[in-house]
Order: C-alpha cells, then structure tokens, then sequence
C-alpha cells in the first residue's frame, strides 16, 4: 500500500498515470499466461501496446508519449530496486534502439557533415554530432533557451573612423575626456579610488549621428566592442531577456576593457511607473544590477563602459541617470551652417568631384539638414551623376548600332533591314520588338563591350548634380516641427533701419560672435517682443533676422500648441524647448503671442485653468529652470501686447521690446521702393513717390496691396509695365487697416512701456 502511494505520488494524475495503468496491464497479463521468470518490460513493448490500442493514449502527441513511457519505466525500475518483492527488469537499451530506427537519416547527415567540415570548422560540428561521455547523444535543446555562453563578436568596427565624420570635434572632445583614461590607463583610477565613467548617454534627434559616434569611438580606441540591438534583448519566454542581458554583461567583464553599445535604449528601459509589462520592469531592474556590477572592484580593475544611445531621453527610468550609471550624458544637436559643410566634406571626401563643389553654399541651403539627409543629399547626387552617365552611355550605343548598320548595309548591298551582327559572327533578323526593348539591348550590348569612348567628366559629381538633388530630399526636422530658414533679407524690408541694428545688437551678434559678449561677461537678450498694429513687418523681420544669422529656426503658431487634453498644451511647449535645445543655436519665433499667453488674472483677454497652465509653463521653459537656455533664443510678435502675461513682458524673459508702427511718409517711400524692385519693368520715380508720401496711415501690408492692385489694372490695359496712372487708380481701390482709434491704443501703450 506504502509502495502504490509513493508511486501515484511520483506519476501524479495526468498522462503518466494512464501510461502506468497499461504498464501494469502488461505486468498483470504476463504473470498469469506467460513465464513468470521473464519479467523484463522494454520501451518498445509498451510503446506499441499503446500504439496497438484504441485508446485516448493513441492520439497523444508522439514526443509527449515517448517522454511519459519513459518516466513511468523510470520510475518502477526505482520501486524495484527499494522493493525485492515484485522484481521488474527495465530494458533501457529498448528505448535508445528505438529512438535510433526513427532518426538513423538525421545521424546519417550529421554525420555527413562532420566528415565534410573543414578543419577550422570541426569543433563546432563536433560539438553537434558528438555524443556525451556514457555514450548517450546529447539531450535536446528546448527551443529559446541559450545554453552556455552567447557567441558575441567582440572585435570593434574596422568600417567607419573619426574621419568618416565630420562637424563632431565637441563630442570626440568629451568622449577624450571621459573615455581615454578609463580605458588606456585604468590603474590611475584604481590607485587614487576613483570610479571612472560606468555609462555614457548619447542623444539627440535622429539622425544626427550617434551610432556612427559610437562605432567610431570603439574603432579609435581598439578595445573590445559588444553591440546590443536593445529590441534584440526582448523575448517572450519568462526570464529570457534578463538572462540574454546578463550574459552580454558577464562576457564584457570577461574580455575587458571593453565597450557595451545599446542602440535604441529606450525600447527596453521605459519609466517603470508607466510600464506596461512586468517584463519591462524586470529588464529595468536587471539592467540597473549589471551597471552596478561593473565597479572597477568587481571587475579586476579591467573597465567595462556602457554606451547608450536614444532619440528620447526624457522616457527613460529616472534611475538610469543617476551617478553611478548613465551619469554622462552627451548631447548630439542638429549641425548649424559651418558644421554642415564639415559633415559633406567628410562624406564626400573619397568620390570624384568636379572643380565647382561649393560645399559653403551646399550648406547654406541645406537649413534643419541632419547627417543622414546630408547622407542621402550625397547618394542622391551619386545617382544623378550615374543617371547622366548612363544617358551618355546610350548615346553613344545608339551611334555604335548605328555605325555597325551602315558598315553592314554597306557589306550587303541597297538592303539595309537584311541582318544586324550581334557580335559573334551570326546575323540577327530583325523582330518585331518595341524600341523600349531594342534599345535597352543595344546598351546592354555596348555596356559589356570594350569601348571606352565616353567622357570619363561624366562620372565626376558635379554642383549641379547636388543642387538637382536638394529639392528631393525633405530634411527630418521638418517632420520633427522644425522650419527651414527663411529667404527673406533685410534687404527686402524698407522703413525698419533702427529695428534692424536693434536685432543686430540682441541676437544676431551672440549668434554669430558670442566671443564678444562672453568677453565682457554680457549676457545677450533672452528674448525680443515685437509688437504693434498688423502688417507693419513683425513677421517679416523675425525671418529676416533667422536668415541673417544662419541659426537654426523653429516657427511656432501660438494657437497650435493649444490642445483641449488637459496636460497636452504645457507638453506641446516643453517639446519645441526641448527640440530647441537639440538645435542650438536657434531661434524660436512665437507668432500670435496672445493667442499662447493671456492675462491670468481673470480680467478683460484673461484665460481660463488650462491657459494659466500653458502661460506657467512657457515661463518656466523662459527662465531655463532645470534645463541650460544657452544658445536659445525667443522672438515673438504681437498686435495685442495689452492681453499678454505681464510676467511674460519682465526682465530674463521677453525684455526686448520693439514698437513696430506705421511708417511716417519717407518710410512709405522706402516701402513702396522696395516692393517696386520685385516687379519686372517698374521704374520707382518721383511720381510713385509721391503717390507713397500720400497714403497716409498705410501699413507695409497695404502698401504691398496697393502694388498689387496697379499691377491688376496694367493687366487691364494689357500692358507690360506698370504706369504711374495704376498707383494712381490703385490708391482709390485700396484702404488703410489700420483705424484711428486703434492707433491712439498703440501710442498710449508705446507712451506707458516707454518704448520705441
């Protein structure tokens, strides 16, 4: 009784239990018909009473089967050794002579194999066919699990150097700084007690560049490199992605000093507090375990560094910053003018260029440009280059085709459709195929043949070639909410000289020469308000102002950063700071300020909650609080400054403010001057002048309407000039915008704020 109860205990309830009833059947029925003496039960025996069955057992998967005989036989065979009273012989050998019927054609190959292997490769093909040292083959792997050490490449990059780079000497400076000692010299650390760097933290938008940085480092420095692909951790048995990435960890310390680089961190190490799976808190908290491991103590004093890289800092576990772990951070921002030109020399510094590559001007043109659009700016221009060749190329085919027709023509007789040699001697009869397809072989034909007779200039890329390609490639800042610089000039405002020098003064000059500034310990302009009635030229000089100092510019609407989703205003604003940051230097114009920043204190224009919230957040972005403003910097523009914040209007903030009035009767004429340059056969002379001096209370804006309308009646009179007799005509058609009255609210708002 002991002895049944061991063995339902052992069995359990499930499939084994059915495979023991029939093993006892078998036992029963060869005790009473059969030699009591013969008491061996073989796997075989059991396997195909059950397959000789009409039983459930019958339908049971054949692995799963196999596995649960084996277990029961296993297990009787204990009982018998622990029991004499009912001695039962288990045939083992029954069990592996039957797995050998039904796998001899997979030992065969296997074997095949390790008799075919090279002898570089035998140690790995033994490992496969190689049985275990009792003689049993080796038990099979189950499928996802990773037995023994991972084989990792080790090796760094041979592909890519510092040179393949360009415009990045900041960053190669802080990698000098954080990386050369630690991985060169770790005893200085070691001897003072000092930790070197555990990890470094590299972002920015995408495609500026930080695997390339990465690789690169692991290059110069020659040390051992292990690139993780973070989505490539992910696995969806339990425990899996925690083992994979403690085992990269263990073979980093085993081969230091050594380089970890996780691309795409983030997709593994989300913010627990919001992690959707508890798989990604597990991978969090594993990650974090191994980076403390990697103290200099715990390693043998051999430095192990981990590199990170990531387009979205700011949604990784905050545990991952802190000292100790990703506790250096570098910032890889979008390229500015002279950067740009860096990044195309150095991309084009091993192809065939003509004379005339202006990379100044190639760069000058390519405003937001990252270094994968700079990339593709190139291959683009590679292929237009190529294309030109290849059209060089059928040409000359064609010429070829036709030579050979005259000179066989001329063999043949009058006929000239009678046969074509296709180079080997045999005539071809012409079919009917379309030109499409004769002409295409006709350039396959003369590609393969020997002739070098085409203009070897044309495989050189030229400027052309690259400008042909800048209108097809669409930079990613555009997709990521930035805007181009704008093609508007000072030149192209009339009347606004004093504004002019004022923004030459606050933000062009700290943007083009910050050394004069840093030198007197000034702190440029945090901000510029431009404000007065519309149309008087507030948009257009914060364009002008973007284009004069090559930074980079971000255009942002007032009213569509407001969202009705509580929290997704203030998230909006936090966004275009954090993308400025990316971008520096750069300018951030605010259009329709009013519409972002209302009064909060509930009276006329005030705000509701939300608003209160947006304005609240916009200051704090102002004020730089948590985050550098260095390099940043805000202009914006308003025609009703009465409704803004007045926190908005202090001091560190937007404390800048320029009055943009009405132009007096000479800033109309210098207006009108300027707008009659862009008409093709206009002369300005005293007359349009005069017409100007007359316009009173007249705006940029509707100066700009005026011309148009002269324009519309020389259309009328079908003539190709504009006359004096249009503006004349125009000047009764077209009305001022801008009221008395609202002009007597912009004099007593320019007398109160004391401004221009």
């Amino acid at each position: 009784m002991a002895r049944g109860g061991r063995r339902r205990q052992t069995l359990g309830q499930g499939l084994d239990r059915e495979v023991y009833q029939v093993v006892r059947k078998i036992i029963d029925e060869r005790a009473q018909y059969e030699d009591a003496r013969d008491n061996r039960v073989s796997f075989a025996t059991v396997y195909d009473e059950i397959r000789a069955s009409n039983s459930s057992l019958n339908r049971r998967p054949k692995k799963l089967l196999e596995d649960s005989i084996e277990r029961v036989l296993e297990t009787l065979q204990q009982d018998n050794e622990s029991d004499s009273e009912e001695p039962i012989e288990i045939a083992q050998e029954e069990r592996q002579r039957h797995k050998k019927t039904s796998n001899n054609l997979n030992r065969s190959i296997v074997g095949a194999w390790a008799n075919l292997a090279p002898a570089g490769a035998m140690d790995s093909t033994a490992k496969i066919a190689a049985p275990v040292a009792n003689g049993e083959p080796p038990k099979k792997k189950r499928k996802g699990i990773t037995v023994g050490q991972p084989v990792v490449d080790r090796s760094p990059p041979t592909h890519i150097t510092w040179d393949s780079l360009g415009g990045i000497d900041p960053v190669i400076q802080q990698f000098e700084d954080l990386v050369v000692i630690p991985m060169t010299k770790p005893e200085v650390y070691a001897e003072h007690k000092v930790q070197p760097p555990r990890g470094i933290l590299i972002h920015g938008p995408a495609g500026c560049g930080k695997t390339m940085v990465a690789h690169a480092l692991a290059a110069e420095l020659g040390v051992n490199f292990i690139n993780i692909s973070a989505p490539s951790i992910v696995s969806g048995m339990s425990g899996e992605s925690e083992k994979a990435l403690r085992e990269h960890f263990e073979e980093a310390m085993r081969c230091a000093p050594c380089l970890i680089f996780i691309d795409e961190i983030d997709a593994i190490t989300p913010k627990r507090e919001s992690a959707q799976r508890e798989m990604e808190k597990r991978i969090v908290a594993q990650l974090l375990i191994c980076m403390d491991d990697l103290a200099l103590e715990k390693t043998d004093g051999k430095p192990v560094i981990v590199l990170a890289a990531t387009n979205r800092p700011d949604s990784l576990d905050p545990a991952l910053r802190r000292g100790g772990r990703f506790d250096k951070e570098i910032n890889m921002s979008v390229p500015s003018e002279p950067v740009r030109e860096q990044i195309l020399r150095a991309q084009t510094r091993e192809m065939s260029l003509a004379s005339d590559v202006d990379f100044a001007l190639l760069a000058k043109r390519t405003p937001g440009f990252v270094g994968a659009d700079l990339n593709d700016l190139v291959s683009t221009a590679s292929a237009t280059a190529v294309r030109r060749y290849l059209n060089q190329l059928k040409a000359n085919a064609e010429k070829h085709t036709m030579d050979v027709d005259m000179e066989l023509t001329a063999a043949n007789g009058t006929n000239t459709n009678s046969a074509m040699d296709n180079g080997t001697g045999a005539l071809l009869r012409p079919t009917s195929s379309s030109a499409t397809v004769t002409s295409f072989r006709h350039l396959v034909k003369y590609a393969r043949s020997t002739h070098r007779d085409t203009n070897e200039a044309t495989l050189l890329i030229t400027s052309t070639d690259f400008l042909t390609a800048l209108p097809q490639i669409q930079p990613s800042s555009l997709r990521e909410g930035f805007a181009t610089i704008p093609t508007t000039t000072f030149s192209a405002i009339g009347a606004l000289t004093t504004h002019i020098t004022e923004l030459q003064e606050t933000v062009i000059q700290p943007i083009l020469n910050p050394s004069l500034y840093t030198a007197l310990g000034i702190t440029p302009s945090s901000g510029t308000l431009l404000w007065g009635p519309p149309g008087c030229g507030k948009t257009l000089l914060a364009k002008a102002c973007a284009n004069a100092s090559h930074a980079n510019f971000i255009s942002v609407k007032g009213p569509e950063l407001l969202n009705k989703y509580v929290g997704e205003s203030e998230r909006a604003v936090r966004q275009v700071f954090t993308r400025a940051r990316s971008s520096v230097p750069v300018i951030i114009f605010f259009d329709e300020l009013d519409a972002l920043v209302p009064t909060r204190d509930g009276g006329s224009g005030g705000g509701s909650e939300a608003s209160a919230r947006v304005v609240n957040t916009l200051l704090t972005e102002l004020d730089g609080v948590g985050q550098s403003r260095e390099g940043i910097y805000v202009i914006a523009a308003t025609n009703r400054p009465d409704i803004i914040d007045s926190a908005m209007l202090r001091p560190g903030r937007l404390d800048t403010l320029l009055y943009v009035g009405l132009p007096d009767a000479e800033g109309r004429v210098d207006i009108l001057r300027t707008l009659c340059r862009k008409v093709t056969g206009m002369v300005f002379d005293e007359s349009a002048a005069a017409i100007a001096r007359a316009c009173d209370g007249f705006s940029g804006a509707d100066l700009e309407s005026l011309v148009r309308r002269a324009g519309y009646s020389a259309i009328r009179r079908q003539s190709a000039t504009i006359a004096t007799a249009d503006f004349q005509h125009a000047s009764t058609e077209v009305r001022r915008s801008v009221g008395v009255d609202d002009m007597r609210r912009f004099e007593a708002l320019q007398k109160h704020w004391g401004r221009r």
